[in-house]
């Protein structure tokens, strides 16, 4: 794990962020996954990830600490059957320029990292919420830079087809 500590506000508070090692091992292992994608299988992926008990568990969400802190790593689903795991792979920056900045270095850093062992991405989103996509035949890989923070999900595909109709992504061009 990486902590920056330049003296900007973005790191006055510690900001941390994943090794490129840890990103890595991260994207491939989420890429590779083998799961039922049951809400009810959550405690099989304490097997394969290093993810603390869950902090809070429902039928439909269950949220761990993946190794930034409490709250860094969420299972969603609907009725019972998962469909998205989200995992932080930076802390909070400062919601200044300075951190937005950072963020975003950071985001195109672990773009470039990940490009290696994962290939070149399948769609990269340009928007306001930028995102790279790593798709496959049942899910995909997703790293969003939030602006404040980067995220690394693994989604089923069925709920990304969706979530892009509903925000009008779907069939939006790429950079």
């Amino acid at each position: 794990m990486a902590d920056f500590g330049s003296g900007s506000d973005a790191f006055d508070a510690g900001w941390r962020t994943n090794s490129d090692g840890e990103i890595v091992e991260l994207a491939t292992t989420l890429r590779s996954l083998v799961w039922s994608w049951r809400m009810d299988d959550l405690m099989s992926l304490l097997v394969v990830f290093p993810w603390h008990d869950p902090i809070i568990e429902s039928p439909d969400w269950a949220r761990f600490d993946a190794g930034l802190g409490a709250g860094t790593c969420d299972v969603l689903g609907r009725n019972k059957d998962a469909e998205r795991i989200e995992v932080a792979v930076t802390t909070l920056s400062a919601d200044n320029t300075a951190g937005r900045d950072e963020v975003r270095k950071t985001f195109d850093h672990m773009t470039a990292v990940l490009t290696g062992p994962l290939g070149e991405p399948s769609q990269r989103i340009a928007d306001a919420i930028p995102e790279i996509r790593w798709t496959g035949e049942e899910t995909t890989l997703l790293l969003t830079d939030l602006s404040l923070m980067v995220r690394l999900c693994l989604v089923t595909n069925t709920w990304l087809v969706e979530y892009d109709e509903t925000n009008g992504l779907q069939g939006q061009s790429t950079t």
